[in-house]
């Protein structure tokens, strides 16, 4: 039977998390890990810089072409980087 002041270890990460202000870097390195899973092995090679601030995925490439072909895909893009993390964490894609 559970006290009212206990918690499941899932619940008292997620608060501890909460508290420590930790939530925006692990957004980050949550984006850049399915950063690569989504673009795919090829786009992650080319891909220079990847920062997140406040919901803009800011991606640096080193090829003017796949930086084209990039502006194209972005609300896709968005879209399934959101599915994959499992909550909205990327709002839009900003190309360097």
């Amino acid at each position: 039977m559970r006290k009212k002041n206990d918690l499941s270890l899932g619940e008292a990460l997620g608060a501890m998390v909460k508290d420590l202000g930790l939530r925006p870097k692990m957004d980050e390195l949550d984006a850049i890990s399915a950063w690569d899973f989504v673009a795919g092995g090829m786009i992650a090679k080319h891909t220079r810089s990847i920062r997140l601030r406040h919901g803009q995925l800011r991606i640096s490439v080193d090829s003017a072409p796949l930086k084209q072909e990039l502006s194209y895909q972005k609300d896709g893009l968005v879209k399934l980087l959101n599915e994959r993390l499992g909550r909205v964490v990327v709002k839009e894609i900003l190309l360097d």
